[in-house]
């Protein structure tokens, strides 16, 4: 058997690809935009918070990369359509989408608002189906595929405490990415999960300032650690990339371990 030497070195070349990531304005999010543009991509960067996206897009601009700033709220599907038209209109397709916006409301399932659950839903859940819906036509109508990765969560095979909806919000985000994989992969669109354990971001902030809490989560991982948001862009790089180029439907843990042991 000949091997493409030349194929072999590209594996893991995104350069000049287009990616949307959500949630870039920080933690896993901006640490992605950053690692993709490092890399060479055009990377949209949404998020609601736009002093720190449009921060974000002027580091990455000063270093050489490319990056669009757009604010944005998942939650609301016209965000999501000029999210979509500004890329096309500025980069003419979407070679990969990153869904990474979310957030969490912590309380007991008895006490447990309708709001909060609406919110974690839409946010973590509807607004990927909507966003990939989208950006899918665009990669079908380009008849070139491409790869959405969806991030999950540790949560969305062990349910955290007291965090009813967020355990839902992943779970169904883990099997959506599934069911988009299944209907999609004729069109060599390629959708898997890469679900993070506990890193060191602003969505941790409580678990992390709480010295017992950092412990348990500590020890639970076989590293004895939490993770940097640096570490995950290694994973994304890998399956936005033609490194996965025939895995689609699948889920990538970077958990230190976390889901590997019982007791």
């Amino acid at each position: 058997m000949k091997f493409n030497t030349e194929k072999i070195q590209n594996l893991f070349n995104i350069q000049d690809k287009v990616a949307i990531v959500t949630g870039a304005s920080r933690g896993i999010g901006e640490a992605i935009a950053h690692g993709f543009a490092s890399f060479g991509a055009n990377v949209v960067l949404a998020a609601r918070t736009e002093e720190k996206l449009f921060l974000n897009s002027i580091q990455i601009n000063d270093t050489g990369g490319s990056a669009l700033p757009v604010k944005t709220d998942v939650t609301n599907y016209n965000d999501l359509l000029e999210l979509v038209n500004k890329t096309i209109s500025k980069y003419k397709k979407i070679d990969i989408l990153v869904n990474c916006a979310g957030t969490t409301n912590g309380n007991p399932s008895h006490e447990y608002t309708q709001s909060d659950w609406e919110l974690t839903i839409s946010t973590n859940l509807k607004s990927a189906f909507d966003l990939s819906q989208l950006v899918g036509k665009e990669m079908i109508n380009t008849g070139k595929g491409g790869s959405i990765i969806n991030i999950t969560s540790v949560a969305a095979v062990l349910a955290s405490p007291q965090n009813p909806a967020y355990n839902a919000a992943k779970g169904g985000l883990r099997q959506l990415t599934k069911a988009l994989a299944a209907d999609w992969g004729i069109y060599n669109i390629r959708v898997n999960n890469l679900g993070p354990g506990y890193f060191h971001t602003e969505l941790n902030e409580k678990s992390w300032k709480d010295p017992k809490l950092r412990k348990i989560r500590s020890d639970r991982s076989l590293l004895k650690r939490w993770a940097e948001p640096f570490e995950i862009i290694g994973p994304a790089i890998f399956l936005a990339s033609d490194a996965s180029s025939f895995i689609t439907g699948q889920d990538i843990y970077v958990d230190g371990g976390f889901l590997a042991k019982s007791l």
